[in-house]
């Protein structure tokens, strides 16, 4: 696979663009739409059993992770299972699964290890209900790596200043009235102004879809304030490395090879005739790595370019990444526990 083609899904997963992954989160609302909780108002995370951890565990670490096959779901034993079996909130798998991914990213990370990880690190019988919520404010407010940051003029930074006090107070367990909240929804944040192309409209556009309390934040936005932090995060000092018409230079070279793939292999087969897709996508890495090399070859300078801005980019989502785990692990010790189980004597 070329670098192109992992540049390309890279931004597409992060800025929640890519169609799989929007179904993929979809399906995941739909899972914590159903979330049910062991104790009233509470969370108890496997179910206070450490033998339920631990077959979380084996499930995650004997699993082939792919794109239909998150790290989260891999550990829960299916899909729509995860606040079930590990008795968590379902956006706290939104969560890891984003992570890992993104870990993966600078190449010495896998997925699975960082997964088999986090789920070491959550205590047994803790309550991490809060924890989504204070991740959503980190990952929103942060001075270093918060997305609100990157709302530099007017009127986005005073819309994210008033977000920024309406979370403060939720977090201090103040009363907020629905109506601040409505003052700053979608229609608020399109109708300030802010219509420019590339970034800004995306930031407009995720400022808009996430101006909520965080108690409310579901999976499907989850997702889409995770990739827009880490999104964010990649794009910094990228400027010094890669510029706008670069992109578009070779946008259209990768382009006018999809084109030729086509031409040769056909349409992409669907994903129930197997054997066909197996060998499509064979043939589609051949001609991939083919013509990767041949791009190198004739285009040295652009491509010299786009390894050194590779390479940061990478340095940077791994720079985020371990900031965001040391949050999110910090979170976890602070949780507040329950009662553990212990099994009893064995009678005879």
């Amino acid at each position: 696979m070329t670098t192109a083609v992992r540049r390309q899904r890279c931004g597409h997963i992060l800025t929640g663009k890519d169609d799989d992954m929007d179904e993929k989160i979809s399906s995941r609302k739909t899972s914590v739409g159903l979330e049910r909780q062991t104790t009233a108002n509470a969370w108890i995370s496997f179910a206070a059993d450490p033998a339920q951890k631990a077959r979380c565990l084996a499930r995650l670490r004997d699993a082939e992770l792919g794109p239909d096959n998150q790290p989260s779901d891999c550990a829960a034993g299916g899909k729509h299972r995860f606040t079930e079996e590990l008795g968590i909130p379902g956006t706290l798998a939104v969560i890891i699964d984003v992570l890992c991914w993104l870990r993966q990213a600078d190449g010495k990370t896998s997925a699975r290890e960082q997964a088999i990880a986090l789920l070491e690190a959550i205590p047994v019988g803790a309550d991490l209900g809060a924890v989504p919520y204070r991740y959503a404010h980190w990952l929103l407010h942060d001075l270093q790596w918060g997305i609100t940051r990157y709302c530099q003029a007017e009127p986005l930074l005073a819309l994210s200043a008033q977000m920024r006090a309406l979370h403060d107070k939720e977090l201090a367990g103040l009363a907020v009235d629905d109506s601040a909240w409505l003052a700053l929804g979608p229609g608020a944040v399109g109708a300030a102004g802010e219509t420019e192309e590339g970034d800004s409209q995306y930031l407009e556009n995720l400022l808009g879809c996430v101006a909520a309390p965080l108690s409310r934040i579901d999976a499907e936005q989850m997702g889409k304030l995770c990739g827009g932090a880490a999104y964010f995060a990649g794009e910094q000092a990228k400027d010094s490395y890669w510029t706008d018409s670069e992109q578009r230079q070779l946008d259209s070279l990768y382009d006018d090879f999809r084109a030729s793939v086509e031409q040769t292999l056909g349409p992409r087969p669907p994903a129930q005739q197997i054997a066909e897709l197996k060998a499509w996508l064979r043939q589609e890495q051949a001609m991939d790595a083919a013509w990767e090399k041949k791009m190198r070859r004739q285009q040295r300078l652009l491509w010299r370019r786009w390894d050194a801005w590779g390479e940061k980019q990478a340095s940077l989502y791994a720079a985020f990444n371990e900031v965001a785990v040391g949050f999110l692990l910090a979170q976890f010790k602070l949780a507040p526990r329950k009662t553990v189980f212990a099994p009893g004597p064995q009678l005879h």
